[in-house]
């Protein structure tokens, strides 16, 4: 199975989480079956039903995340070549077409940031991005048609 790339900040946000749900969802999930459990006729009792179906929602996330954590391929920005755009790069990019600029943080799938917009290093716009330079341009294929892009600077830190 392929390595899923993450950053040390994304990697400990996703370690959070499932600590989360493992240490304080399931036990108040698995409170709530119990509780509904002492209603009685389990075959009428949505709160059972409820419970229950939450708890199989719970452990599906709990498994796709152990899941996505023991593929993680943690990558630390501050040990990649700075002279081309990797994961933790802050990039400028300019939308050839629509004469538009953006910003934004190159992270791991699924990593959140309240700081600033983020991008998948995964996602289409992601992939097209890594490896290119200051001055590169790259074509991203959306459901607009394809998409050229303008790399005009990037930089690592906070």
């Amino acid at each position: 199975m392929d390595r899923i790339p993450m950053t040390p900040r994304g990697y400990d946000q996703a370690r959070k989480r499932l600590d989360h749900m493992k240490n304080v969802e399931m036990p108040r999930v698995q409170k709530a079956l119990g509780d509904a459990r002492e209603m009685g006729d389990l075959s009428e009792n949505a709160e059972f039903d409820a419970a229950r179906n939450e708890m199989w929602n719970l452990d599906t996330q709990i498994a796709e995340l152990e899941s996505k954590l023991a593929l993680a391929d943690v990558i630390d920005p501050s040990k990649v070549d700075t002279g081309m755009v990797a994961i933790g790069a802050k990039v400028k990019v300019e939308d050839l077409d629509a004469r538009r600029k953006d910003e934004f943080l190159l992270v791991g799938e699924g990593e959140v940031r309240d700081d600033i917009d983020t991008v998948s290093v995964t996602s289409p716009l992601g992939l097209a991005l890594i490896g290119k330079k200051s001055g590169d341009v790259t074509e991203v294929l959306a459901p607009r048609g394809k998409i050229r892009y303008k790399v005009l600077s990037f930089s690592y830190g906070s």
